[in-house]
C-alpha cells in the first residue's frame, strides 16, 4: 500500500475485500485512492499479458486514474483505462465487429447522432432529443442499419454500447479475448451507467471477470441521456453478488459544507461539529449581469479574506446560456470551460487535435501524452516514429498562423490525411475563438467558470453557486395556474445543486439577484430558489 495514504478503517476495508462489490462513496471520500490501491493489489500478482478494466466516466478522469495507478514506475502490466465508450470501441467493436456484420475494408470511425447525414437520421429515432435513447432491445429493430452504417465506414456514437453488447453475446472470439486479458471490471460513477452499460458490466461478471462497481446515488446527474441511478441500486440488492462497502467520510468539504449538503436530502442528518458556518446565502441587487459585474469585486476580495488564489475560485451556473451573460461582464482574469467544437465531434482526428493543442501551450504536457501517436508507435518504423516526434515537437515552436498547417502535417504523417470537412471546421472554430484556445493552456491564476454539470469530479478551495432563482433551479413548470407548483426534474435538479456544493473545499456563496431576466427577456422579481428554503438549513448557513 502506498505509504503516503493512511487510510479510514471503511477504505482499508474496501481495499481488501475481495471479489465483486459496490462501493458507495460520498464527494471527498477518497475513492479514488480506494480504487487505485485495489487496482495496483491486484495487478500486482497478474501476468504481464493480463490486467484490469478501469472505467471512468471522462477522458480527464481516465488520465488521473492511468497515472496515479503508474505512480512510483508500477508497472500496470496489458489494463485498460478509458471511458466505456472508449473500452467499447478499441476493444469490442473494431476488432470483432465483423463478426456480427459483413467484414469491411474501410477504416471504421465513430460519428455521433448530431453529425450524421440526414439521409441516415430518418431511420432512427431523433436521438437529440432528451431522454431519447437506445437500449440494448432496440439492436434488432436497428440491426440493418447498424450493418448499413458499418459497411460504409463509421458506427453511432450513441449505438456504441448497444453492438457491443451483442458482439459479446455472439463472438466466442471476443468472449476468449476478453477473459484471457483481463481480470476484474472497474466502473467509476457507476449511478451515471446506461441500461447498455449496466448490461455490459454484468455480461463481463458472467465471464467470470470480478466486479466492481463505484458510485453515490446522490450524485446521479445525466438523467436525461439514459443514465439511470437504479443500475447501481440494483448491484446493491444483489446481496448473494455483491458485498456492499459504505465510504462516508467527506475528508474535502469544510464540515459546515458537508451538514448544509447533507441536510437536503435528510432534514435530520446528524451535524458534524464546528464552531464555523462557511455556505453563505447571498442576494446581489439588480438582474444577472449586474450580478455578474458585482462578483468583479466580491470574488477577489472573498479568495483574499480566505487567502486563496483567485485560479482556486469557481463559479458555476445551471446552463450554458447562463456563462454567456456572465463572461461578458466578469472584468478579472477567468477561463470559461465548456465543450468546443473538437469535443462535441469526438473523433480520433480531433482528439489528435486537441492533445496537439494540450502540447503546443502546456510545457508539462509530453510527446508521449499525445494518447493518438502513443497508440501507433508500436506499428511505426524507428525513422517514422523520428518523424512524427520532429512533427508533434513542430507544433510547438510554429507562429499562430502556421499552427493550422503544423497540426494537419502531424494528422496527415499519423493518418494520411486530415480528417473530413467537420474536423477541419472543427479545428478552425477552436483557433479562432480565444476562450476555447484558452482551454488549451496553463491557468494563470484565473477563476474557472463552468456549468455544474462540468464541475463534477472537480474541487475548488471557493465555490460561487449561480442560477439559484425560483422557476430556474429548480425548473417550476407552468401550469396556467401560479398557485401549483410543479417539479418534473426536483430529484436531477436536487442531485446537481448538491454536486456544486461539494465542490467547495472551504467555503460556498449560494447567489441569487433581486431581479432577473426570465426566458423572454422580461424583467422579473428575483425570488429564491426553493433548494435554499428547504427544511432542515436553518442555522447551517450565514
Amino acid at each position: 500500500m502506498n505509504n503516503s495514504f493512511s487510510p479510514t478503517k471503511e477504505q482499508a476495508d474496501a481495499i481488501s475485500a475481495d471479489g465483486n462489490m459496490v462501493i458507495t462513496a460520498c464527494p471527498g471520500s477518497g475513492k479514488t485512492t480506494v480504487i487505485v490501491e485495489k487496482m495496483r493489489n491486484e495487478i500486482d500478482g497478474l501476468n504481464e499479458f493480463q490486467g484490469v478494466i478501469g472505467i471512468t466516466f471522462t477522458v480527464k478522469a481516465s488520465k488521473e486514474l492511468r497515472k496515479r495507478c503508474k505512480a512510483g514506475a508500477f508497472n500496470t502490466k496489458s489494463s485498460f483505462f478509458g471511458t466505456i465508450d472508449h473500452f467499447c470501441l478499441s476493444e469490442i467493436i473494431f476488432p470483432f465487429a465483423n463478426r456480427i456484420f459483413e467484414k469491411t475494408d474501410l477504416e471504421i470511425e465513430c460519428i455521433s447522432y448530431k453529425d450524421l447525414d440526414a439521409a441516415y437520421k430518418q431511420s432512427l429515432p431523433d436521438l437529440s432529443e432528451p431522454k431519447v435513447v437506445l437500449r440494448t432491445t432496440d439492436y434488432h429493430v436497428l440491426e440493418l442499419e447498424f450493418q448499413r452504417h458499418y459497411s460504409e465506414g463509421f458506427v453511432l456514437l450513441e449505438a456504441i454500447g448497444v453492438i457491443a453488447n451483442m458482439i459479446l453475446q455472439n463472438s466466442e472470439a471476443c468472449r476468449r479475448y476478453i477473459r484471457s486479458k483481463y481480470t476484474s471490471i472497474y466502473i467509476d460513477e457507476y449511478q451515471d451507467s446506461s441500461e447498455p452499460q449496466h448490461k455490459l458490466f454484468l455480461n463481463m461478471l458472467g465471464l467470470g471477470l470480478k466486479a466492481i462497481a463505484v458510485g453515490d446515488v446522490n450524485q446521479s446527474i445525466y438523467e436525461w441521456r439514459g443514465s439511470d441511478s437504479k443500475y447501481i441500486n440494483e448491484l446493491i440488492e444483489k446481496t448473494d453478488t455483491f458485498q456492499h462497502h459504505r465510504i462516508d467520510v467527506n475528508h474535502r468539504c469544510h464540515p459546515s459544507i458537508t451538514n448544509y449538503a447533507n441536510r437536503l436530502f435528510n432534514q435530520n442528518a446528524t451535524l458534524l461539529p464546528t464552531n464555523q458556518i462557511r455556505v453563505f446565502q447571498r442576494q446581489f441587487n439588480g438582474i444577472q449581469t449586474d450580478l455578474a459585474q458585482q462578483l468583479n469585486d466580491y470574488i477577489p476580495q472573498t479568495a483574499q479574506s480566505f487567502g486563496v488564489e483567485l485560479s482556486e475560485v469557481a463559479v458555476l451556473v445551471r446552463r450554458n446560456s447562463g456563462l454567456e451573460g456572465l463572461i461578458e461582464h466578469l472584468t478579472i482574469p477567468f477561463r470559461v470551460y465548456t465543450d468546443d467544437s473538437l469535443s462535441s465531434v469526438n473523433s480520433k482526428i480531433t482528439k489528435l487535435y486537441q492533445d496537439l493543442l494540450k502540447y503546443r501551450f502546456n510545457l508539462d504536457f509530453l510527446v508521449s501524452d499525445v494518447s493518438e501517436f502513443e497508440a501507433k508507435a508500436n506499428s511505426l518504423t524507428l525513422v517514422s516514429r523520428a518523424e512524427v516526434i520532429n512533427s508533434i515537437k513542430r507544433v510547438r515552436n510554429v507562429t499562430h498562423d502556421e499552427l493550422e498547417s503544423a497540426l494537419h502535417h502531424t494528422c496527415r504523417m499519423l493518418f494520411g490525411h486530415t480528417g473530413k470537412d467537420v474536423e477541419h471546421l472543427a479545428l478552425q472554430s477552436v483557433l479562432e475563438n480565444p476562450n476555447h484556445l484558452k482551454q488549451y493552456k496553463p491557468n494563470e491564476n484565473e477563476v474557472q467558470v463552468m456549468t455544474l454539470h462540468k464541475s463534477k469530479g472537480l474541487e475548488f478551495e471557493i465555490v460561487f453557486h449561480l442560477d439559484l432563482y425560483e422557476w430556474v433551479f429548480p425548473f417550476r413548470q407552468y401550469t396556467g395556474d401560479f398557485n401549483e407548483y410543479i417539479f418534473p426534474d426536483w430529484e436531477q435538479d436536487l442531485n446537481l445543486h448538491y454536486v456544486g456544493i461539494t465542490r467547495a473545499k472551504q467555503a460556498c456563496i449560494l447567489a441569487y439577484s433581486t431581479r432577473r431576466l426570465n426566458g423572454n427577456g422580461e424583467n422579473r422579481q428575483g425570488q429564491p430558489s426553493q433548494f435554499l428554503n428547504m427544511p432542515g438549513l436553518n442555522g447551517l448557513y450565514a
